[in-house]
C-alpha cells in the first residue's frame, strides 16, 4: 500500500493505492463521517487482481477541510482521483460515496468503466423521503454527540466508546455487528472529520447535498445497486428500488436481507459484499 497526495486545485486530498499499477483499477468512496479507510479488509483482498484506489473526500480523513461541502464538490473530488488513476476505473461508492459514483456513472464520463451503488440514499434529498427515514434523528444524534466530544478535546477511546455503544437498527449495538477494526477506524474518522460537512445533509429542504442528486436521470455505465435491508436502517428504502428500477432496466440490483446501511462493515456481510465487488469488477473489465 502507498498513500500518495492529490490536489483538486489548491485542495489537498488524500489517497492509498493498493496492488501493481497493471491490474484493471477500482476506484472506492467512503460515506459520510467516515474515511477512506474503511475499505482497508476489502482492498487488502482484492490487490491481488485488481490496483485499488481510496480516497478521503474533502473535509474527511487526512484530506483538507474546504469551504463548501456540495454534492458537485465530491464529485469533484472523485474525478481527480480518476483522472490520477489514468484509465477507466470501476468507482465503487458507500452511501454518500455511492450517490457520488452513480453521479459520475449518469455523465458517462470516460474515466469511469462501471459504478457499484452500497446502499446509496438515493431519493432522501426528497423532503418527505428524508422525513421519513431514520436519517433526521441518526444525523442529529451522531452529529451532536460529535460536537460535544470534539469542544471537550475528547481521546480517541471516547469516539470509540460512543461508536461501539450505538444502538443498531438489526438488534443489539454496533460492537454487535460491526468488525472492531472498522469501529477503530469509524472514531478515528469522527475525530478528525470537519463538522461543517453535515451542514448539507441535516436539512434536504434547504438546498442540501442530497437535494441536488438528478435521482430520474439514468445510469450510462453498467451499474450493481446494493440495498440494504430497510428494516435494519437502509438509506434505500422499500419502493426506491422499483424507483431506480424503472430508470435504469439493465442495471442490476441486489438485497442483502438481515443487513445494516454499511455491508462492508458488518461481520456477517463483508465477505457477501466484496464478492460482489470482485464478480462485478471482473466482468465489467471483461466487457
Amino acid at each position: 500500500m502507498t498513500d500518495v497526495t492529490l490536489f483538486n486545485g489548491s485542495l489537498k486530498l488524500a489517497a492509498s493505492v493498493y496492488g501493481p499499477e497493471s491490474a484493471p483499477p477500482l476506484l472506492f468512496l467512503h460515506g459520510l463521517a467516515l474515511s477512506r479507510d474503511t475499505w482497508e479488509e476489502g482492498v487488502g483482498r482484492l490487490a491481488g487482481r485488481f490496483q485499488a484506489w481510496t480516497l478521503d473526500f474533502r473535509g474527511h480523513g487526512h484530506s483538507d477541510y474546504a469551504k463548501t461541502y456540495a454534492l458537485a464538490d465530491y464529485v469533484s473530488d472523485a474525478m481527480t482521483a480518476l483522472r490520477a488513476i489514468g484509465r477507466p476505473a470501476v468507482v465503487v461508492g458507500h452511501s454518500l460515496g455511492g450517490v457520488v459514483a452513480g453521479t459520475i456513472a449518469q455523465s458517462a464520463d470516460s474515466n469511469a468503466r462501471a459504478a457499484l451503488l452500497e446502499d446509496p440514499p438515493w431519493f432522501l434529498g426528497e423532503r418527505a423521503e428524508f422525513d421519513g427515514s431514520p436519517f433526521p434523528q441518526l444525523f442529529a444524534a451522531l452529529r451532536g454527540r460529535q460536537t460535544a466530544l470534539r469542544e471537550a478535546k475528547a481521546p480517541l477511546a471516547a469516539y470509540l466508546e460512543f461508536v461501539a455503544g450505538a444502538p443498531s437498527a438489526a438488534g443489539g449495538f454496533a460492537r454487535d455487528h460491526v468488525a472492531p477494526r472498522q469501529l477503530l477506524s469509524q472514531a478515528s474518522a469522527l475525530q478528525r472529520q470537519d463538522l461543517r460537512a453535515w451542514d448539507g445533509m441535516v436539512d434536504p429542504g434547504h438546498g442540501a447535498t442530497l437535494a441536488a442528486v438528478a435521482a430520474e436521470r439514468p445510469l450510462l455505465r453498467p451499474a450493481l445497486i446494493v440495498q440494504a435491508d430497510p428494516a435494519c436502517g437502509a438509506a434505500l428504502l422499500d419502493g426506491h428500488e422499483a424507483r431506480l428500477k424503472a430508470a435504469n432496466p439493465k442495471a442490476r440490483f441486489v438485497r442483502y436481507a438481515g443487513s445494516g446501511h454499511a455491508p462492508h462493515r458488518l461481520l456477517a456481510f463483508a465477505d457477501r459484499f466484496y464478492d460482489d465487488v470482485e464478480t462485478f469488477a471482473a466482468t465489467a473489465f471483461a466487457t
